[in-house]
Order: structure tokens, then C-alpha cells, then sequence
């Protein structure tokens, strides 16, 4: 099995429930990263909301966005979260799946070492960058090198990494001079003092979408009852984790199994990253833009559907 339970609890769900008639009811199964902008997720099952709604769910833990994508091609998930880039490439190449909401914003920008001579964009170039290859760290960072002046193809050199925390390993062995990475490893890093950061992406694209909510498009069309529910809870827990960045840290630590509230905390603060549900075409779109500029993206973005805003609107309507 490629993905695995959470919790005893998580697992129990996998049990019919009843609810109305009598009917058992259908459990969703949901599937997420470690990531600190997946927390509604996190707190809606940890706080009983999915419950609450009457809904049978089993959110998953999953080691990889590829992993999340084969699993809603399957039908094995319903609902998943994935970084927004991922979203689009899936689409592109034909998954039947659509962006339902947004989950994170911002959270990505560029990490150097505190004893680095590097304290702006134009100080990288000869350098080393460690990244992702096509995800929306590679993506970000080329807008930005050329926001700069800096040609990505001839005055830096791209290193391509698996990892966010290989990508930390590298930079802090000298094998790169920077990397393009995320929330919380960059604020981690600033608090050990050994690192140093030269800016967010937000600077050239403010409060640009990070991670979103896909759903595949038959779960959509036959269960929009319960795809509303899902996004209800959603919408609330996103709301819970605005109001109490303390408690929201504590649960992503507990998921996470990895950092300490206080590190989370400050990484969760808005000048750094954004916990978010509502979302627009147009941004999508943008994003859906450049990457096909990058020449990530096979065909015309402007031939493709890769949202439907239906249920969050149903969702909100009901609230």
C-alpha cells in the first residue's frame, strides 16, 4: 500500500458509520503531505469537524505528491492537497481531477549561510542553487532569478534535489551556496544561525498560491453533498488556525513529528506564509502561465479546466 493510515482513530473510521436511514455512509478518504500549510487537515480530524459533519473520513499521510496523484487516478483518495504546481501538471497530462480551494500561500523563498557573502539576488550569480526539479520551488526561483537580471540557464547553476531537508544538507556542507526551499526549514535555520534569508517569492508574486485542494471530477459531480461537507470543515479549520497560530503549531507538530511549536509559530506569521481557502481562476491561471513559459506544461493553459470554484461555493453557502 502506497499510503498509510495516521491514526487508531483514523483507522476506525474505515468502519461504516451510520447517519439518516440507516445508511452506512461512505467514507472519503483523503490524502496529504507533512506540510505545515496541510494543517486545516490536520485539525479537522484532529478536532473532530469531519465528525461533527457527519462524515466518514480517513485522511492519509502520503510520502509523495506522485504518490497522492497515482492514488486519486485509482480512486483510491477522493480529496487530496497538493502543491499547486503539482495540481497543474497532473491536469495537463489528463488526470480527472480539479482544484476545489486553496490550503497555503506563500511559505517558499531563497535560504543562504549566515557566513555567506550572499545578501541579495544579483550576489548568486557563478553560484550553486539547490531545488526541486519542476516544483513551484524551481518555478518560483526562476521568476525570480530573471526578475533580477540573472539568466537561470547561464548565471547560475540548478542542482536538483529529492529532498527539502538533502537541499539543507547540501547548504550547510558547502555543496551549494543557496537553496530555494520552504517553511519551516528556512526560519529553522535563521533561529540556529547558521542561515540567512534573501527574500520570499512573495516579493515578486504577493501572496501567491502554494498548496491547493484537488478532488477528483466523479466525486465532485456524484457526491457534491459531501465534497461541500469536506470544504465546510476546511473553511472552518482554516479560520481555527488563523485565530490561534499556538494551537495550529502544536497540531503540526504533533503530525509532523519534527521541529517545536515555537519554530512552527513564527514560520506560520502572514509576511511569511498564509493559510488559505478561497481561491481564483486568474491566479491558477497565472500559474498555469508560467509554467508553460518554463515549458512545464504540454498544452495551451488556455484550453485546459483546472478548477471548479462549484463547491467551495456550495460549501460557504452553507455555513
Amino acid at each position: 500500500m502506497l499510503w498509510q493510515k495516521r491514526t487508531a482513530i483514523a483507522a476506525l473510521l474505515l468502519l461504516p458509520l451510520l447517519f439518516g436511514c440507516g445508511r452506512p455512509l461512505q467514507t472519503i478518504h483523503i490524502g496529504v503531505r507533512t506540510a505545515s500549510d496541510h494543517v486545516p487537515f490536520y485539525l479537522s480530524e484532529h478536532e473532530g469537524l469531519y465528525r461533527t459533519a457527519g462524515l466518514s473520513v480517513t485522511l492519509h499521510l502520503v510520502p509523495s505528491n506522485t504518490e497522492i496523484v497515482e492514488a486519486l487516478q485509482r480512486g483510491d483518495l477522493q480529496v487530496g492537497a497538493l502543491p499547486v504546481t503539482t495540481a497543474l501538471t497532473a491536469i495537463d497530462q489528463g488526470a480527472s481531477i480539479r482544484i476545489v480551494a486553496m490550503t497555503g500561500r506563500g511559505s517558499d523563498g531563497l535560504l543562504v549561510r549566515q557566513d555567506s557573502a550572499i545578501r541579495s539576488w544579483p550576489d548568486l550569480r557563478g553560484k550553486r542553487i539547490a531545488t526541486i526539479k519542476a516544483s513551484i520551488l524551481e518555478i518560483l526561483l526562476r521568476q525570480a532569478l530573471q526578475a533580477h537580471g540573472l539568466d537561470p540557464e547561464t548565471d547560475v547553476s540548478l542542482i536538483y534535489f529529492q529532498k527539502l531537508g538533502d537541499m539543507i544538507s547540501a547548504l550547510q556542507t558547502g555543496q551549494v551556496e543557496a537553496t530555494s526551499n520552504t517553511e519551516p526549514f528556512m526560519t529553522d535555520a535563521v533561529r540556529q544561525g547558521w542561515g540567512y534569508i534573501v527574500g520570499y517569492y512573495t516579493e515578486q508574486w504577493p501572496d501567491h498560491p502554494c498548496c491547493v485542494v484537488v478532488a477528483r471530477e466523479d466525486f465532485i459531480r456524484e457526491r457534491p453533498e459531501d465534497l461541500a461537507r469536506v470544504l465546510r470543515c476546511h473553511t472552518q479549520a482554516v479560520e481555527q488556525v488563523n485565530a490561534d497560530l499556538a494551537g495550529a503549531a502544536e497540531i503540526i507538530v504533533e503530525y509532523l513529528q519534527a521541529f517545536d511549536p515555537a519554530l512552527v509559530e513564527a514560520s506560520l506569521v502572514p509576511d511569511k506564509m498564509r493559510v488559505d481557502y478561497a481561491f481564483s481562476d486568474e491566479e491558477i491561471g497565472r500559474m498555469a502561465r508560467l509554467m508553460r513559459d518554463q515549458g512545464l506544461l504540454e498544452h495551451d493553459p488556455g484550453a485546459l479546466q483546472f478548477t471548479d470554484p462549484a463547491p467551495l461555493a456550495r460549501a460557504l453557502e452553507g455555513r
